[in-house]
């Protein structure tokens, strides 16, 4: 029987669109993970550290938490992502703020929307896992480690245009994570040209 190791592909290895889509066709209900990375802010390089979930079902969903330091203050950055709708707060802001989006922080943002290829199979310290590298829809490239035990996800490593790269480390599976949208008192009203436009590409 032919083996992998190494990230090398074998004969009847998964497709990197099979390999993306384990998650979702899993029994997954959700799971929890922690951030960690680099981005990269008018010039300056910022180490990040948080948490975040994913919700599988009953329907897609997701949340994120990070903090980095900027100029010794510590600065916390929340996004939430359901029924198709971004949530973002900021330090800039003391309320959030809602966008309309096909795109963001859940299940489907890892599905691979081009670029997709297998990479090969690699033993972690959580399992045998297979590896497959693709673009999201914003064309931010990733590589996703899916064990194969169960299709359950290990690691997204995401690196972004402009060298920032994103880990989600998983570390739980199934412990009730949820994700609810932020209260109505607490988002920012839209202004009238986003209405309009929102109004206007939600129109057929």
């Amino acid at each position: 029987m032919a083996t992998a190791s190494c990230g090398v592909p074998t004969l009847g290895a998964p497709t990197a669109k099979e390999v993306l889509a384990k998650p979702q066709q899993a029994n997954l209900k959700n799971a929890h993970f922690k951030v960690t990375g680099k981005i990269t802010d008018n010039g300056l390089t910022l180490e990040l550290a948080g948490d975040g979930a994913l919700i599988y079902k009953p329907k897609l969903a997701g949340r994120f938490k990070f903090q980095t330091n900027v100029g010794g203050q510590t600065v916390v950055i929340e996004e939430i992502s359901i029924d198709g709708v971004n949530y973002g707060l900021t330090p800039a802001s003391a309320k959030w703020t809602a966008t309309a989006s096909s795109t963001g922080i859940d299940p489907s943002a890892f599905s691979g929307a081009s670029d997709q290829k297998y990479i090969g199979e690699e033993t972690l310290s959580q399992g045998k896992a297979w590896h497959a590298f693709a673009k999201d829809k914003d064309g931010n490239a990733f590589d996703a480690y899916i064990r194969e035990s169960d299709g359950y996800p290990i690691k997204y490593v995401e690196t972004q245009t402009g060298g920032e790269n994103i880990t989600l480390t998983f570390d739980r599976y199934n412990s009730g994570e949820t994700v609810t949208p932020p209260p109505a008192s607490q988002i920012e009203a839209p202004s009238a040209s986003a209405s309009a436009s929102a109004s206007a590409s939600a129109s057929p």
